[in-house]
């Protein structure tokens, strides 16, 4: 899975958006580099990027996104819950499976 580096603080917050809608036009699975934030927050890139992904996966862009981080149980009302079911096996012997600045992005 091709990882973009460039949301980490490369690109202004306006500019996500546009850049990931780019880049699921190439139609392959992809993971994105956000900041990690703080212990009292959500890193702007990354909360930026999630409403992005958020919105792709309604209008049917994208077939899901985990954010990393998740090795842990989530609960059937988490937001992140189906897809963790779909894709998990996908992802959970990459190396940044449990890196909380990694999103990952199903397109296929």
């Amino acid at each position: 899975m091709h990882l973009y580096k460039e949301f980490h603080g490369e690109m202004q917050i306006k500019e996500i958006g546009q850049m990931l809608r780019n880049i699921v036009r190439k139609g392959e699975n992809f993971k994105i580099l956000t900041g990690y934030g703080s212990q009292s927050s959500i890193s702007k890139s990354k909360n930026q990027a999630i409403k992005c992904l958020i919105n792709m996966k309604k209008e049917g862009l994208i077939k899901g996104f985990l954010p990393g981080g998740l090795k842990q149980l989530l609960s059937t009302t988490s937001l992140y819950f189906s897809d963790k079911i779909k894709y998990a096996s996908l992802i959970k012997n990459d190396v940044d499976y449990d890196n909380e600045g990694i999103i990952f992005v199903f397109v296929k």
